[in-house]
């Protein structure tokens, strides 16, 4: 009897951990993605529409028992209830406005981000449930972050800039982007995951960070760090799928450089 092939199939790709789940399948046109900003923000305002209402709901579900122990309680407990709705509803309605529109924040770029971060994974959630997917959604995300990172960077003039790169990037992606930073104050770091990117941050100690990656991952890394260093993102684009031979966009890699040096100058961008 003849001996059966033992050998295993090598894998052709080496996927990173936010990609556990993927069954090789997907649409292709999301291979290259490029969403809107006011995606997100839609999402977003649906999300707070959802919170607003589970206030009220929860506001007249106690009111009654207010009105039991004193009517004038209630009364201004209602209008604190309002007064807080409708400052917040104004408030994102015109920070949002400005963002689209301009591309700044109206209000400390800091706060902005942690209310957007909060809002991330329950957006995620929505867009699922109306057929646009985590990649889209976070292809979105990515943009109107980079918004308030530019916000950040303008009050932060000069610095040294690390670029974080995935390791499935081609080849000839690699040199075209190591050519175009040859300056001293940019540091180009592969990183195979989180926990080296963390390093190279550590041991570097960049002002800014400028990273290429996939929209999964630079949702992750931003969690992490964005808080404590401004992050430009530049989602890569996968012809062959995700952590194969991936590649990004010239123009998006020049108008990121342009923020980055602006602020080297002292330019508010």
């Amino acid at each position: 009897m003849g001996q059966g092939n033992t050998e295993k199939a090598v894998p052709d790709r080496k996927l990173g951990d936010e990609w556990n789940d993927w069954k090789g399948d997907g649409d292709p046109a999301e291979s290259v993605i490029d969403e809107k900003a006011s995606t997100f923000l839609s999402l977003a305002g649906g999300v707070v529409f959802v919170f607003i209402s589970l206030l009220l709901i929860g506001w007249f579900m106690v009111k009654p028992r207010f009105d039991q122990i004193d009517p004038s309680v209630a009364q201004l407990g209602g209008l604190v209830v309002m007064v807080f709705i409708a400052g917040f509803v104004i408030a994102v309605f015109f920070e949002g406005t400005f963002l689209l529109k301009r591309g700044k924040s109206l209000f400390p770029p800091v706060w902005v981000e942690k209310l957007l971060l909060s809002l991330l994974p329950r957006a995620i959630w929505l867009g699922g449930r109306f057929g646009i997917s985590k990649d889209r959604v976070g292809n979105s995300f990515i943009k109107l972050h980079n918004f308030i990172t530019r916000s950040r960077i303008g009050k932060r003039g000069g610095g040294r800039f690390l670029v974080l790169l995935p390791r499935c990037l081609r080849k000839e992606a690699r040199a075209r982007l190591t050519n175009r930073l040859n300056g001293d104050n940019f540091k180009i770091y592969t990183a195979a995951g989180g926990e080296e990117a963390r390093k190279a941050i550590r041991e570097y100690r960049p002002s800014t960070i400028l990273a290429i990656a996939c929209e999964r991952d630079l949702m992750s890394g931003i969690k992490d760090v964005a808080d404590k260093i401004p992050v430009l993102a530049i989602p890569n684009k996968r012809p062959e799928g995700p952590c194969k031979n991936t590649d990004f966009s010239e123009s998006e890699l020049e108008e990121a450089l342009g923020v980055l040096m602006g602020s080297q100058l002292g330019i508010k961008n």
